[in-house]
């Protein structure tokens, strides 16, 4: 029998490390959930998956919301969603679980239900970006450790195991890192790591949800290359100094005949005269098809996936 897989994502670097690592094992069966999405909102990643039919690396996806206005309804709704998620857990009998955060209360209330069906269940972290090598501080707190554990075993039906950092719960016992000998000591000293080869990333079937991510225009901007990438930070963080520091860096380098690239955050709604990536678009999806030599960008979760992809990219900061 094929080995049993679901992945649990919660963002879009989630999601894409999901989709490359499912692609690049096709000998089990994938099945994915896409969790905490915003109520309202189309999920444009599993309308993607839903146009790629047969050559979607899962069986079958599925989009829960977790984000709600007010903590009443937030719990309310929550706890009607895991309900349904242990009851495909049930169905499924997975042999593995993936996740970008083991904190989530979805992941964890999946593993609980696993568990009573296939004891030997092994939960699998796969690389969530800046905590795999920084570690999660507040984890490490009293509220954290002791208060919010609490809370969630009073709220939730689920079998709380703590993580000391992202990835460190007892329900996970092995990881894949794009750079496992920079990973944080805690989790380092916990799970069993192992490098996720960045070739996953450059798959055939990641053209093909490229093709369905995007428009023929887009498809068309992506295939030009450039010199150099701009970063726009959120709007919130978008200061007037930031900007105009990014003004200059940009206008120093158009003047020396480099093209350019600017991706906007996609809450931002302003316009730049340069050639923009796609908006609608996180950078991390986009990043496995983009040839360029430079990024230009303050710090972020943005600039740290470009450096864990492209590793040869020469990185300045603004």
């Amino acid at each position: 029998m094929k080995t049993v897989s679901l992945y649990i994502s919660a963002t879009p670097w989630n999601f894409l490390n999901s989709f490359a690592f499912a692609a690049n094992r096709a000998e089990e069966t994938s099945y994915l959930m896409y969790v905490d999405f915003p109520e309202g909102e189309d999920n444009i990643y599993l309308q993607a998956l839903d146009k790629m039919e047969k050559d979607s690396p899962f069986v079958k996806a599925w989009c829960f919301h977790g984000k709600y206005k007010g903590a009443w309804k937030k719990w309310r709704n929550r706890l009607q969603e895991i309900q349904q998620i242990k009851q495909i857990v049930a169905e499924l009998e997975p042999d593995q679980v993936f996740v970008g955060s083991d904190r989530r209360i979805e992941f964890q209330c999946a593993m609980t239900e696993a568990v009573k069906h296939k004891p030997d269940v092994k939960g699998i972290y796969l690389d969530e970006g800046l905590f795999s090598y920084t570690c999660r501080k507040r984890s490490q707190t009293w509220r954290d450790r002791v208060l919010d554990s609490w809370l969630k075993r009073l709220m939730y039906p689920v079998d709380w195991k703590h993580p000391s950092t992202i990835g460190a719960s007892d329900w996970i016992s092995e990881g894949w890192v794009l750079k496992p000998e920079e990973v944080c000591k805690i989790l380092r000293a916990r799970i069993v790591l192992k490098l996720l080869p960045r070739r996953y990333y450059w798959s055939p079937a990641l053209e093909g949800l490229k093709k369905n991510l995007l428009t023929a225009t887009e498809l068309t901007q992506l295939e030009q290359g450039f010199d150099d990438l701009v970063i726009l930070p959120h709007p919130s963080q978008f200061t007037v100094d930031l900007q105009n520091k990014v003004q200059h860096t940009i206008r120093t380098l158009h003047r020396t005949g480099r093209v350019i690239r600017v991706k906007r955050h996609p809450r931002d709604e302003t316009k730049t005269q340069f050639q923009e990536l796609p908006k609608h678009i996180p950078l991390e999806l986009l990043l496995p098809f983009l040839d360029f030599k430079t990024l230009i960008s303050a710090p972020s979760t943005a600039a740290l996936t470009s450096q864990l992809l492209k590793p040869d990219v020469k990185v300045v900061p603004l």
